[in-house]
């Protein structure tokens, strides 16, 4: 039994699937898909809108900020999070194939290397950080900060917390994780109080 093959359809222009390119080449036009924003998925999401109500901006919020929105972090503790994210970030850059082209000389006139420097220090003032934070707090604020600051994802955080310290109680977690940010920010305040050792 043969099978009957349908023709192909005709091939429809381009214009009739692309939308208007001068509505769209207008920036009056452009914004954040207020649709989306408004799915379950996007809590975490703060949007701004603009002058005539249309979403302008958006911006996903972390379990950090989130928590000191509702008064269970200190804002000492999330800007201990915060620093501990940017060295993160920082000292991650180093290990993303950027270190060959950093010992290049540059033409700026800067110094072959400075960045990788940047990168390593970042990684020196991390290591310390949590070395003084202590085990726990360094387990816990390692496994969200790194995900968050440097893979750009979101970990269900209950589940980090449960699976760093065995806690099940949300009350329990919520308070695991804000002793863990004042150990941080305790952490930064000795370091800060450190002499600098002068560079060579």
């Amino acid at each position: 039994m043969t099978r009957r093959r349908k023709k192909p359809a005709a091939p429809r222009p381009l214009t009739a699937l692309s939308p208007d390119p001068q509505a769209s080449a207008d920036p009056a036009n452009w914004g954040v898909n207020a649709e989306a924003l408004s799915l379950p998925s996007q809590v975490g999401v703060v949007h701004g809108r603009g002058a005539r109500g249309e979403v302008t901006r958006a911006r996903r919020t972390d379990v950090f900020e989130r928590l000191l929105a509702r008064g269970a972090l200190s804002v000492r503790g999330v800007l201990a999070v915060r620093r501990l994210q940017d060295d993160m970030a920082a000292w991650h850059r180093s290990g993303l194939g950027l270190s060959a082209r950093l010992e290049a000389p540059s033409q700026g006139g800067a110094r072959p290397g400075v960045m990788a420097e940047a990168c390593l220090a970042a990684g020196a003032r991390v290591r310390a950080a949590l070395g003084l934070a202590g085990p726990a707090s360094a387990g816990l604020l390692g496994a969200l900060c790194e995900t968050g600051a440097v893979r750009g994802l979101e970990l269900d955080w209950r589940e980090v917390v449960l699976a760093q310290t065995g806690e099940r109680l949300a009350d329990a977690q919520t308070a695991v994780l804000r002793a863990a940010t004042e150990n941080l920010a305790g952490a930064y305040a000795l370091l800060d109080r450190r002499p600098r050792t002068p560079r060579p």
